[in-house]
């Protein structure tokens, strides 16, 4: 999906939302695969310098937001719109957020039961709405004067540590997290003194060990050869490939829809697969753009072309493209 830039001469309409910048600002819109280094390489900036002008702390970005480059973002969306068609990199919490609803008040008027949308899909919105998508705080289970935080469908680290003016590393400390990863449901500590959370993985052999029964991950996995592709799938009518991953994650714990960039930012490197890890590839797109699930003896389950089925790292092709290993 092409990447959409505003300025003060230009509006562009995006399903039923209508975006404009101002003149002084050149900003992006992220979507599905993009990173900062993406960006930065396609207009000729530096990655250093977009979460400068972002204020960024991490790496991790995530669909639907609208970064600055090379100027101060004043984007402003509004829309008088009642329905809303969904379009690729959405999520329910992307277009709550557009309406200035919750996700539950969302679902609740068109009767959802998960957080599964697919493109195309004509969903009711209420009001009138005027937002600045650079400047929404994350809305969880407390205020900013709390000391807990519930995490919420598009949140990051990023975001939530930006909201409690923290810095990352504080908040991945105060929580005893050892990667970026974090889950719908998740309560974080946002004051208070460190101390380690349930949620530390633990040292084996020099590297973490993962969160995850690995054996059911792969089992999860298997179940789901044959399965067909779909750009953006992420259900047993078909898969792309982060939506496999997402799918199988699910199976064990409660996992934000992200891309395989966002799967690259938030796990921890491993120097060699095991089994159970998750092998990332550059295929299409500079940076991580394919992944799938190491079972061992060189193969790994992934969502191509072909569908869910089984490849080898040793090949020409995946050896070529293979970027590294990292553990949930």
């Amino acid at each position: 999906m092409k990447k959409q830039i505003f300025t003060a001469a230009s509006a562009v309409v995006l399903g039923s939302t209508l975006f404009a910048g101002a003149a002084s600002a050149a900003s992006v819109q992220v979507q599905s695969g993009d990173t900062l280094w993406g960006l930065s390489q396609k207009y000729g900036t530096t990655v250093t310098q977009i979460k400068q002008e972002n204020q960024l702390t991490s790496d991790i970005i995530y669909i639907g937001q609208t970064l600055s480059i090379n100027g101060t973002s004043s984007t402003t969306q509004s829309t008088t719109s009642t329905t809303y068609k969904v379009v690729s990199g959405d999520s329910l919490w992307k277009i709550a957020n557009a309406y200035n609803m919750t996700v539950n008040e969302l679902k609740s008027l068109n009767s959802l039961t998960s957080d599964v949308i697919y493109v195309g899909q004509v969903l009711k919105v209420k009001g009138t709405t005027s937002t600045s998508p650079n400047t929404t705080s994350p809305t969880g289970s407390s205020g900013s004067d709390s000391t807990t935080y519930k995490v919420v469908s598009g949140d990051s680290l990023s975001k939530i540590a930006k909201s409690y003016n923290m810095t990352v590393e504080e908040l991945k400390s105060l929580n005893g997290l050892t990667s970026d990863m974090i889950y719908v449901g998740q309560v974080l500590k946002v004051k208070g003194t460190t101390s380690t959370s349930p949620n530390t993985t633990t040292q084996t052999g020099g590297q973490t060990s993962s969160r995850l029964d690995t054996t059911k991950l792969v089992s999860d996995a298997k179940a789901l050869i044959g399965t067909p592709y779909v750009w953006g799938g992420t259900t047993t009518a078909g898969f792309d490939c982060s939506g496999f991953i997402w799918y199988i994650l699910n199976k064990q714990t409660d996992v934000t829809r992200t891309n395989t960039a966002g799967y690259w930012s938030s796990m921890t490197s491993v120097s060699s697969p095991a089994v159970g890890d998750f092998v990332f590839f550059t295929t299409y797109q500079p940076g991580p753009s394919h992944m799938g699930v190491y079972i061992g003896n060189n193969k790994f389950i992934h969502a191509g072309s072909k569908g869910v089925t089984t490849s080898d790292l040793t090949t020409s092709y995946w050896k070529e493209r293979y970027l590294g290993a990292k553990r949930f």
